[in-house]
């Protein structure tokens, strides 16, 4: 007996390096926000006023082929686009938040080209504005080429 608690290893007593790092990480993480908070950062951020230098109204109309891409003043079929891709994609994500409420999935949207660079897609019903570049640049390039390409229409 007595040399079984002769052969026990024999721990010594406190938290291990591992409890010590992980505390360390939430004092850094707790003391980080308290900073940014005091000094008024806020992770929202809100876009300057920029003039709307180019903007459409526009219809999408879905069918077995794709999308018609519609201008809604004129009635005129700007193109038709595949039934995949980014385009469809967006407008099914649309479409779901207008059938919550009591807008019509024909309903126009306005696609805006502002001054600063920044590319809009704005539902006219709910007002809930999508700004493209945070897709990538490729997929905001693929709403650009239904501006016209010159002078301003709105």
């Amino acid at each position: 007996m007595r040399n079984a608690i002769a052969q026990q290893p024999v721990r010594p007593f406190g938290p291990s390096l591992a409890a010590i790092a992980a505390v360390g990480m939430v004092v850094a993480a707790l003391l980080a926000v308290s900073v940014a908070k005091l000094s008024g950062y806020s992770p929202v951020q809100t876009l300057g006023a920029s003039e709307v230098a180019q903007s459409r109204l526009l219809r999408f109309e879905s069918g077995a082929q794709g999308v018609a891409v519609i201008d809604a003043t004129t009635g005129a079929v700007i193109t038709h686009t595949s039934a995949e891709g980014f385009i469809p994609g967006v407008l099914r994500g649309l479409n779901r938040m207008r059938q919550t409420g009591q807008a019509k999935v024909t309903d126009a949207y306005r696609l805006e080209h502002l001054s600063n660079g920044q590319l809009l897609l704005v539902d006219t019903v709910s007002g809930v504005s999508l700004d493209l570049a945070a897709y990538g640049r490729d997929n905001a390039a693929s709403f650009l080429r239904f501006l016209p390409t010159t002078g301003d229409q709105g």
